[in-house]
């Protein structure tokens, strides 16, 4: 009780140490902290936009811990029209004021703790908006009395996207090759309580995953400098305690392999736990922070992660670069144009297209042979099983099972010995698979979409 005081303290130090923070230096886009759940968290980049909220028109201001890109900002933009409501990469402070300055509304997600719009409840809040560019201040002391305690003092100094207006284009930088920069990390790495001294990273090119480029970052306690294959040889610890993160250029995790001396069961997978802050590829270099926000658990075993690295990154070799989409040449054209008639009349000579079979039913999904503990799990749509055999031999059975029922890859897959994520689709149908290690074989939970439920 007496630790948990006293980090509730800790957390209010930094809140009220905000008004220190601003006074030094000039203005900067963001500067501030959210506290969800006892838990700081540093928001550092800000952009404002004119949006609709119930029929109103606002300026919302969204601080977040990393850069938001306009892809996301678009996605939000939609989701406001459709939902009224907007999500943004974690941690992120959403403010809402009116045109006149006044806050209405509040949102904020860190961590695994998510909270939807708010009212202003005790939380102040101003905003002036002068030659184009928005200002002001927002806070809140901190607020127990619902479910996860909170609290948040922002600053902020940025353009104002009028409504439809884009994010400017960012000028990509011309790959070339890695930056002459030594490769360094810092920071944290522990595994049931104990510290692992994490000393070396590398950064490398990876097959695309989801029609993206990717990477995989390497950190490790000896030397992996030389060694061919880092990232599967990690997995099976050769190079002491290690980690193995998967992820796209803007930073987007969507694989981390967990090798730790002091756990039981190594090589686990732990998805969602873990991500990237201040993330950057530029210049021949990859560099950030990679954190967990505090204490994880996985399959009983805890494992906690807040370091800052740099490493070099070239271009892309051309076997992992993601495959242009064809093109339909000037002539291609004039032939489709010439001959559209002769086709419209095919096509209407031809019989009317045989109805869409039937969704498949969930419980003729094709498993493995030796599939055992299958579980169908309507309510979320999910289904379980474990496999006597390695994880590399259950998606290969896997895929060709899955081939043989029609359904097809939806990007590529990534298979490693400590865990492996197959992609599927078949019409409307979609599948997620993942495949983990346990007790010397394998568990397998499959995600599904567009499948029939019904008892047969």
């Amino acid at each position: 009780m007496a630790k948990k005081f006293k980090s509730l303290l800790a957390g209010l130090a930094v809140i009220g140490g905000a008004a220190t923070l601003f006074a030094q230096g000039g203005p900067k886009p963001a500067e501030g902290m959210l506290m969800l759940e006892d838990k700081n968290y540093p928001l550092t980049h800000a952009l404002a936009y004119e949006t609709t909220i119930n029929e109103e028109e606002v300026i919302a201001v969204v601080l977040s811990g990393q850069a938001i890109s306009s892809e996301k900002l678009k996605e939000a933009r939609d989701a406001e029209k459709s939902s009224g409501f907007a999500d943004f990469k974690r941690q992120f402070l959403k403010l809402d004021f009116a045109k006149a300055g006044q806050l209405k509304f509040w949102s904020a997600a860190a961590g695994g703790t998510s909270l939807g719009r708010r009212g202003v409840g005790n939380a102040t809040g101003e905003l002036k908006l002068q030659d184009g560019r928005v200002s002001g201040k927002a806070s809140q002391p901190r607020d127990s009395e619902g479910m996860f305690p909170t609290a948040f003092d922002v600053r902020f100094d940025v353009a104002l996207l009028r409504a439809g207006e884009s994010l400017p284009a960012t000028v990509k930088k011309k790959p070339g090759p890695a930056a002459n920069v030594k490769p360094s990390v810092t920071g944290v790495f522990k595994g049931n309580g104990k510290e692992a001294k994490v000393a070396h990273v590398s950064a490398h090119w990876r097959e695309p995953f989801s029609d993206k480029p990717s990477m995989v970052l390497v950190f490790t306690e000896k030397d992996h400098s030389k060694d061919q294959k880092p990232d599967f040889d990690a997995g099976f610890g050769k190079f002491g305690s290690a980690l193995i993160i998967s992820l796209h250029e803007d930073g987007d995790i969507f694989g981390c392999q967990v090798v730790h001396t002091a756990h039981q069961k190594q090589g686990f997978s732990s998805i969602g736990q873990i991500k990237t802050n201040n993330f950057e590829f530029a210049d021949g270099k990859v560099q950030g922070e990679l954190t967990t926000d505090g204490q994880a658990e996985v399959f009983g075993e805890t494992w906690e992660v807040n370091l800052k690295f740099v490493a070099p990154l070239g271009e892309i070799p051309k076997e992992f670069q993601v495959a242009d989409s064809e093109k339909v040449d000037t002539d291609a054209t004039d032939k489709l144009a010439a001959t559209k008639a002769t086709a419209t009349t095919e096509l209407s000579e031809k019989a009317a297209p045989e109805p869409a079979k039937d969704k498949l039913n969930a419980k003729d999904l094709a498993l493995t042979k030796d599939a055992s503990d299958v579980e169908y799990k309507e309510l979320v749509e999910h289904v379980l099983f474990k496999s006597k055999t390695n994880v590399k031999s259950v998606c290969a059975e896997l895929a060709a099972n899955l081939k043989a029922q029609g359904w097809t890859k939806d990007g590529s897959d990534l298979v490693t010995p400590a865990s492996s994520i197959l992609k599927r689709k078949r019409g409307d149908g979609a599948l997620t698979i993942f495949v983990k290690p346990q007790n010397g074989g394998s568990q397998v939970q499959i995600f599904t979409e567009g499948l029939c439920w019904d008892e047969k």
